[in-house]
């Protein structure tokens, strides 16, 4: 099984002069799924050299624009592009979310009357929610927006967020944190991982190293650089080899990891 990971967009909020906004693309055979969808992502798969039709399914974490934002692109582009072939795409999006993104996306003349290919808007929800021969994505609620608006009674906006795993077919398995209030998130989430793609922008790196130490986790790739890290790879670098006894990965735009 021919698996390959493309890191799109590594930025937290801000994108910085070598980072776009969040996006990851996972290829696993001849099928991609892409989680998040942060500006510009499908420029970015363009220019990768990634086959953005051949996307079944896009997973949306939460509704911030940095994990969001790039999605009507993304489906413009593909349906310009003629080659999709009517292949479906799910769309996974927080609950309170579906209807929004719906009407949000028919407000730029992407809806049913004018595609070629289905859209499929399927709200997330705890547990397995996605699987073929291949490989399944399990959802897991976090508290990045609870944490964020916890004290703002003024907001009114759904404050789901969510992480996935993909588990391949020869048991390998693969976590993506999207965005979270802290390591303890992943409390239950990331034992026995083969990969790891974590945030790494609403912490500090010491404080995520030290909650990793003892845990079952095999490579693990920071990604959703805060701009206060930006540029100072190095540093983080000697803290993960300081608390985890071994090296990490820092992501940048354009790298592809094979698994």
């Amino acid at each position: 099984m021919k698996t390959k990971i493309y890191l799109l967009g590594t930025a937290s909020g801000i994108p910085t002069w070598n980072r776009y906004t969040e996006s990851v693309a996972i290829e696993i055979d001849d099928n991609i799924y892409l989680m998040d969808a942060g500006e510009p992502c499908s420029a970015s798969m363009v220019r990768l050299g990634v086959n953005y039709n051949k996307i079944r399914a896009v997973f949306i974490s939460h509704m911030d624009p940095d994990h969001f934002a790039g999605l009507p692109m993304l489906i413009q582009t593909m349906e310009l592009s003629r080659k999709r072939n009517g292949l479906p795409l799910k769309i996974f999006v927080p609950p309170k979310a579906c209807k929004g993104v719906e009407e949000y996306l028919r407000m730029m003349y992407l809806m049913p009357e004018t595609l070629s290919f289905q859209l499929e808007f399927i709200p997330l929800k705890e547990g397995k929610i996605y699987r073929n021969a291949k490989t399944s994505f399990s959802v897991y609620r976090t508290n990045h927006l609870k944490h964020r608006f916890q004290s703002r009674k003024d907001v009114a906006a759904p404050t789901d967020s969510f992480a996935f795993s993909a588990t391949l077919a020869d048991k390998r398995r693969v976590v993506y944190t999207g965005d979270i209030a802290g390591p303890r998130d992943l409390d239950g989430i990331v034992e026995k991982t083969d990969l790891l793609l974590v945030e790494l922008a609403h912490f500090d790196p010491k404080e995520l190293f030290t909650y990793l130490a003892d845990k079952n986790v095999g490579k693990i790739v920071c990604l959703h650089i805060h701009p206060a890290w930006n540029d100072r790879e190095k540093e983080i670098l000697r803290l993960g080899s300081e608390y985890l006894k071994r090296k990490i990965i820092i992501g940048t735009d354009g790298m592809k990891i094979g698994f």
